[in-house]
């Protein structure tokens, strides 16, 4: 055959062939002298493009295979032959994956090489989807909880999963391709286990295939273990598997043991109760009862296991004498009703009395399935007991009702009267009570109350405790109560007699008021002595004064002569009331009032004094304030008052170091709607061990010859008398300050609407947080009285659905709650809201108990003990306002 014959077959036979061959030269360029046609066919690009345009194939092939395609032609040289796979973009833009052959040859006398290109993608596509399967068959083999194990038909370990790891305690290199029976069977169960393996070799089915059976299975360290096993064939390729899935039920076998134990404890515990016991159906059948149940029925318990209380109620109605409160003994009609009411379930027990005079107590409660449990207790001793108890209560009522004495019962919960003996009653000017009645309103004072109440608890018992109560008519009376806290019918219960004080307060008073009489009659008869020979003694040169100033005033031609004739008149004629005012003191007569300005009165006082003063070089200060309201007072003594004041004070700086000061100040207060006089000196002061001291009379601290000891005296009296008060204070830097008080005249003398502790500072909103109505009322009651404004939230989440709309300057809040306590309201409070957290105290009654002394030590803030005292409980609002709340009154 001639060579176009030759080329002509070549090209027909490599067109048929999915083959595409190349020659393509070794050296620089690597030219291709010849690729065949069905490179097309394959790549989708014409064979001549390859041919005709140097480097057109490398191009073609992907970025990351080029590298190892260029090393593999400038090594096949050196080996003469190999073989690569790489990516070639085809003219569809896909990647085909291409294995191509390389051999070395001699062509027309230069080195070449020859490429045999083929297609492998579909290849290369099913092994990933083979790796893909096995990558999927082993992530569920590793994440099975259950130990998997596979053998081949010979019982040699060909899988071994992490769960059989853990389990069995081999590594999965060290279980594969040993003998199962080696590994994880007990020794003497591996003959049988063989036998099975024999048997499935020969029919090819598993005895125990395809369904769960209990095992014991060994562990590499010998131990034994309860195991749950499912077994399974299948064919892999030219063999067959058996598949083994391992449980681990150790758990579940101890579990179903426990409760076989505990289902025998509870029968045995059954079985020795006293009472009868029964378990029924949804149908009311008898499925279990105890030998307590079956012995009135004169039958064995077997016997009664799938009666109903129809089939029963005959037997028993015969041991009936009375049932449910009815008598029914002999009368044989009545079994239908007995039997009807046994059917009943979850209502009241049922009480009933056998013939032999005991006592029985049926109860009946149903079941999550339907089913009922009867418990039949013997109540013998108890209604005995309650037969006696009544008989002894009864007894003592007589006794309590004859008895001249108060006595009563009350719930010490909430307070109760439980029961009121007629002196009681009468005390109280009460008729029998009807309805419920708390004692809780009988106290006055709330406070009085929380502390009789916090001994009670405390020391079990209050001898003597005395306070105010009232009573039905509203009337108050004082009274001594003794208490005992006592367990009465499952309840605390206080019992209480009060003792009226009303006529032991009244001889008291009485003779208080005599001993004082006397004391005072005493003092004031001596200085009455004193005062009534200082008086005769004054008159008649006070008569030559008065005479010679009126003469001098009606001829002195000098206007300046006559106006200080006139003050020297006036003056006198002071000096003569105030004689008359020590003879009215010393015979306790009473003063004519009238309204008197304060601040003129000190003008007036400083008139007398001031050259005395002056003399003296004494810087006065005047320190009025206008339109101050005018006091009811007698002038000529609130005058004496000023002036004792005064010349005090120049006595006071005799001594002292210069400059001398004397500061006369006036002021209203209107919270109290008091006004207030105040002397103050830069004096040496008074000693603290003589201050107590310098308001009774004849005592002086001046020396002999100079002062009587009556001064302050006779003005603590003429202000006390004025329904005032006067007290000393330290002046800053020295000296001594003294502060009259005087009612204002314009209105009676009062209180602001928070009474006398209202507060002193701004008002402020409160939010009180208390599960104790009467508590958090209490403390409402207390700040709303000094002008704060009060909301009350009965729980921690109520106080913080309270925020949600609104800010408080202070937060009180108890610390033991339901539904969410103090400590978890901080909590919140500090995630939420923490610029509160410097408004927020505590008001507890636990401060004993570990962990609430522990929160309170931990978050540092202020609190108070129960029962709250009003003073503290202000002192604490004022004092967390100042710190922490608003600056503005009246807070958010």
């Amino acid at each position: 055959m001639d060579e176009p014959h030759r080329r002509a077959l070549l090209d027909f036979a490599v067109r048929q062939s999915s083959t595409v061959f190349y020659i393509a030269d070794i050296g620089t360029g690597r030219r291709t002298r010849f690729i065949s046609d069905n490179v097309e066919w394959l790549t989708g690009h014409p064979a001549a493009a390859f041919t005709e345009q140097p480097g057109y194939g490398t191009a073609l092939l992907h970025p990351d295979d080029r590298p190892a395609y260029f090393e593999a032609m400038n090594r096949v040289h050196e080996v003469g032959e190999l073989s690569l796979e790489y990516r070639f973009r085809r003219k569809d833009g896909d990647w085909a994956w291409i294995r191509d052959t390389l051999r070395v040859v001699d062509a027309d006398g230069e080195m070449a090489v020859v490429g045999c290109m083929v297609d492998v993608t579909a290849e290369k596509e099913a092994v990933a989807r083979v790796d893909t399967a096995e990558a999927v068959t082993r992530a569920l083999l590793n994440s099975a909880m259950d130990a998997i194990l596979a053998t081949d038909e010979t019982g040699i370990v060909v899988e071994f999963n992490p769960a059989a790891e853990k389990m069995f305690g081999y590594r999965r290199e060290a279980a594969l391709g040993r003998p199962l029976a080696d590994l994880i069977i007990p020794p003497q169960f591996r003959d049988e286990h063989a036998a099975g393996m024999r048997r499935f070799r020969e029919s090819g089915e598993l005895t125990h295939g395809n369904r769960r059976m209990e095992v014991a299975a060994m562990r590499a360290d010998g131990s034994t273990f309860p195991a749950e096993l499912t077994i399974s064939a299948t064919d892999a390729g030219p063999t067959r598997l058996v598949i083994g899935e391992v449980r681990d039920i150790s758990e579940r076998m101890a579990a179903r043991d426990e409760r076989r134990r505990l289902i025998q404890l509870m029968t045995d515990a059954m079985e020795g109760l006293p009472d009868g016991f029964v378990v029924s159906d949804a149908d009311d059948r008898i499925l279990f009862c105890n030998a307590a149940f079956a012995r009135p029925y004169g039958r064995p318990q077997s016997e009664l296991i799938g009666l109903t209380p129809d089939d029963v109620a005959p037997d028993f109605f015969r041991h009936l004498r009375r049932f449910d409160g009815r008598l029914i003994e002999g009368d044989r009609t009545q079994v239908a009703w007995v039997a009807e009411r046994l059917r009943e379930v979850g209502g009241r027990p049922i009480e009933l009395e056998l013939t032999d005079g005991s006592w029985r107590e049926i109860s009946r409660h149903r079941m999550s399935d339907g089913g009922v449990v009867t418990l039949r207790a013997d109540i013998t001793d108890r209604k005995r007991a309650e037969l006696a108890l009544r008989d002894s209560e009864a007894m003592i009522r007589r006794l309590l009702e004859a008895a001249p004495v108060t006595v009563g019962m009350t719930r010490a919960e909430d307070g109760l009267i439980l029961y009121e003996s007629p002196a009681s009653r009468r005390l109280f000017l009460r008729d029998p009570i009807v309805g419920d009645l708390s004692a809780r309103s009988f106290f006055v004072d709330p406070e009085e109350r929380d502390r009789y109440v916090e001994i009670l608890y405390r020391d079990g018992g209050v001898d003597a405790f005395e306070a105010v109560f009232r009573r039905t008519d509203g009337s108050e009376f004082s009274a001594a109560v003794s208490a005992r806290l006592i367990d009465y019918q499952g309840q605390r219960v206080v019992v209480s007699s009060v003792f009226d004080l009303t006529e032991r307060r009244r001889v008291e008073a009485e003779m208080n008021r005599q001993r004082e009489a006397l004391h005072q009659s005493e003092k004031m008869s001596a200085l009455g002595e004193l005062l009534a020979g200082v008086s005769h003694e004054l008159n008649n040169p006070l008569s030559v004064v008065v005479g010679q100033a009126l003469l001098m005033r009606e001829t002195a031609t000098d206007p300046k002569t006559a106006e200080r004739a006139r003050k020297i008149g006036e003056a006198a004629d002071r000096c003569a009331r105030i004689v008359r005012t020590f003879l009215a003191m010393a015979r306790q007569q009473p003063t004519e009032t009238r309204a008197v300005d304060v601040n003129a009165s000190i003008e007036t006082a400083l008139e007398v004094t001031g050259y005395m003063l002056r003399t003296a070089d004494i810087d006065v200060s005047l320190e009025l304030t206008p339109l101050v309201p005018p006091i009811l007072a007698d002038p000529d003594q609130l005058n004496q008052v000023i002036t004792n004041l005064i010349v005090n004070a120049q006595h006071a700086l005799a001594g002292a170091e210069r400059p001398h000061r004397l500061r006369l100040m006036t002021s209203h207060d209107r919270r109290t709607d008091q006004v207030i006089v105040k002397v103050s000196d830069n004096g040496k002061g008074v000693p603290d061990a003589v201050a107590s001291r310098i308001f009774e009379p004849f005592f002086t601290t001046k020396e002999v010859g100079h002062g009587t000891g009556l001064g302050l005296a006779i003005t603590h009296r003429i202000v006390e008398a004025h329904g005032g008060g006067i007290e000393l204070e330290k002046t800053p830097g020295g000296g001594a300050t003294f502060v009259l008080t005087f009612p204002a005249h314009n209105a009676p003398a009062r209180f602001p609407a928070g009474g006398p502790g209202a507060a002193l500072g701004p008002a402020l909103s409160v939010l009180v947080v208390d599960d104790e109505p009467e508590v958090a009322e209490i403390v409402s009651d207390v700040l709303t009285g000094s002008g704060h404004r009060v909301s009350i939230a009965t729980s921690g989440r109520a106080a913080m659905e309270k925020l949600v709309y609104r800010r408080y300057d202070v937060v009180l809040s108890d610390v033991r709650m339901p539904d969410l306590d103090g400590p978890a309201l901080y909590e919140l409070l500090e995630e939420r809201y923490p610029e509160l957290l410097d408004r927020v105290a505590f008001v507890t009654g636990d401060t004993m108990s570990p962990p609430i002394r522990a929160f309170l030590e931990h978050c540092g803030r202020p609190f108070l003990e129960k029962p709250v005292v009003p003073a503290d409980l202000r002192k604490l609002v004022e004092r967390l306002g100042r710190s922490g709340g608003s600056d503005r009154p009246g807070g958010r």
